[in-house]
């Protein structure tokens, strides 16, 4: 990408930070290094930072403690992150479960990163273990029910940028792009 346009992005962000949401698998944890290179942001991933907090995994967060507690060491997070400007941030698929999250992501720019269900469930056909909400012996009907449950959420999102199979680069630079629309508005 041109250095004069990233820039001027930058200079119009004006240090506001950039939140991806969207569906487990969607690629907010592997898009967001990508992004943040490009725009020379910071990058924290909140389910990484929960699991440092916690000092366990998240499986055994939502074994041991249950899914109230993973959502308020989310929550936690999110407050001390949205001090840090200038930073991308992946949240967990669930963080816009929680009316207090959105007044913490409508500090920055909510970027909705909205998979095609086929190219997450494919995705996510080696990661079941990892996911708790998954678990099950229907991995598609569990994901479908929950992003029906959620899909309104997400629609709240400042920009909405479609994944399907593109990379993480043009994934990232189509990103910037809809940013740079939106804030020219």
């Amino acid at each position: 990408m041109e250095q004069t346009f990233i820039n001027r992005i930058n200079k119009s962000l004006m240090g506001r930070s950039i939140f991806l949401i969207g569906m487990m698998a969607s690629g907010k944890s592997k898009t967001g290094p990508k992004l943040a290179e490009l725009l020379r942001y910071k990058f924290i991933d909140v389910d990484n930072l929960v699991e440092k907090v916690a000092r366990k995994s998240i499986n055994l967060i939502f074994k041991e403690n249950g899914e109230n507690t993973f959502r308020d060491l989310e929550t936690q997070c999110l407050r001390e992150i949205i001090k840090v400007p200038s930073t991308i941030v992946s949240t967990g698929g669930g963080v816009i479960l929680r009316k207090e999250n959105w007044g913490i992501l409508r500090q920055g720019i909510i970027v909705w990163l909205d998979i095609n269900q086929e190219v997450a469930l494919d995705r996510l056909k080696s990661q079941n273990e990892e996911r708790p909400l998954l678990q099950g012996n229907n991995i598609k009907k569990n994901f479908i029910n929950i992003f029906n449950e959620r899909k309104e959420l997400y629609s709240q999102a400042d920009i909405r940028v479609k994944v399907e199979t593109q990379s993480i680069e043009e994934l990232s630079k189509n990103i910037i792009y809809e940013i740079d629309k939106k804030i020219k508005i």
